[in-house]
């Protein structure tokens, strides 16, 4: 059986009436390249979103953290105690501890909420990205009271490399015959930062972590210690940070990146896949067109069919032939769109006439990625709805009355 199909399949394609060029066939193929194309657009970009949000998370965030678990900070012998003990973890690449403070940036009449970090920028493997994140001028923060801010918040108050800016703490007030006074300090921008994510690149403000010790009066006190995971431990920094608590005893608040940031990766892989289910419909639709290109091709060809079904062809093989050859032209057309969908969405992340808003989606850059599940899964559910579509009109094969197509004949 299988060499006779394989036969009427190779008539079919080497035809020289090109019969899978007729208007049916193309108009079948064209609807299932077109809905293929679009549901590859959308899993692509929600692909790509997904995966450079995380790595620009991760690239200004460690993966695990160290906190005081009673108020207060950190002091030099727990960070001396919690360093000690990750050396030994062959998960852990670094560690490091900083101090995390919410200011006031001024500039004139111009100010700006910002998230001030103190960080070892001398440590060589510092847990996050923050060398490789320099947009312009330096990382080193050598001089008294440099500071590397966020390129964007920059912008907004209206300062380059070499200006000078002040920050403002109203968590350091000093009581004074006026009243509370904030705390205020002058500091000089040596670098501009740009992560990419455009909350970090409008707030965050990098400086010694001996000047913030001084700006916020913490002397030999952190707020915490961050930790970084080696690549493949990056997704279990959750459990890792569930071990670590029972390994110190719960004398510390141990959070992981995961713990901050599911509800929003959660809500992406959902929405996603919503998405990939609603954009399905559209293949769904284009199946359409597989039913009235086969009934077609059977009311044309009912007298060959009547003549192999009078030289013994059974139902089961007619049908066979019918659905291998609408299997091929749907796995053709399914390439194609899966091709044409990636072409275009790499299109949409390279054009610059469309920009995302970056103060609502975070980012303000279109991002593709298609991984070979994603091609897979595709695929696959194409080809299903194709095959399940071609078994109804094939039915009519066993309707067709012999006697009555050879007397036309």
């Amino acid at each position: 059986m299988i060499k006779i199909i394989l036969f009427f399949l190779k008539k079919y394609i080497n035809s020289p009436k090109k019969e899978w060029l007729r208007f049916d066939s193309v108009f079948m193929i064209l609807g299932i390249i077109i809905s293929v194309a679009t549901l590859t657009i959308a899993l692509s970009i929600f692909e790509g979103y997904e995966t450079v949000l995380k790595d620009t998370i991760l690239s200004v965030n460690s993966h695990v953290y160290f906190y005081n678990s009673e108020v207060g900070n950190l002091q030099n012998e727990d960070v001396e105690l919690i360093q000690e003990k990750l050396q030994n973890k062959s998960e852990v690449v670094s560690s490091s501890a900083l101090i995390i403070s919410q200011v006031i940036a001024a500039k004139g009449n111009r100010i700006k909420g910002s998230i001030v970090r103190g960080i070892n920028w001398e440590q060589d493997d510092l847990p996050n990205k923050y060398r490789e994140s320099i947009w312009e001028g330096s990382w080193k923060l050598d001089k008294e009271n440099s500071a590397v801010i966020g390129f964007r918040l920059a912008k907004e108050l209206n300062i380059t490399i070499g200006d000078e800016f002040k920050l403002i703490s109203t968590m350091n007030s000093k009581m004074t015959p006026m009243g509370l006074k904030p705390k205020e300090s002058t500091f000089t921008v040596v670098g501009l930062y740009k992560s990419g994510m455009y909350e970090y690149d409008t707030k965050f403000i990098y400086i010694d972590i001996r000047d913030m010790a001084e700006f916020n009066s913490m002397q030999n006190e952190f707020t915490m210690v961050e930790v970084k995971l080696k690549p493949e431990m990056i997704e279990k920094a959750d459990y890792l940070a569930y071990l670590w608590q029972h390994e110190f005893d719960y004398k510390y608040q141990i959070t992981s990146w995961i713990d901050f940031n599911s509800n929003l990766f959660t809500l992406l892989k959902m929405e996603k896949w919503v998405i990939f289910i609603i954009l399905s419909f559209l293949i769904l639709i284009a199946s359409f067109n597989v039913v009235s290109s086969i009934s077609t091709s059977i009311l044309e060809k009912r007298m060959e069919l009547g003549i192999l079904k009078a030289y013994g062809a059974t139902d089961k093989l007619l049908q066979n032939i019918f659905v291998s050859k609408t299997l091929i032209l749907a796995l053709l057309a399914v390439s194609i769109g899966q091709v044409l969908g990636v072409l275009i969405a790499k299109f949409l992340s390279w054009q610059r006439f469309f920009v995302l808003k970056g103060d609502v989606y975070f980012l303000d850059k279109i991002n593709v990625q298609f991984g070979i599940t994603s091609w897979l899964i595709i695929l696959g559910v194409s080809i299903v709805i194709v095959f399940f579509a071609s078994l109804i009109p094939i039915k009519n094969i066993s309707r067709l009355n012999i006697t009555n197509i050879i007397r036309k004949a």
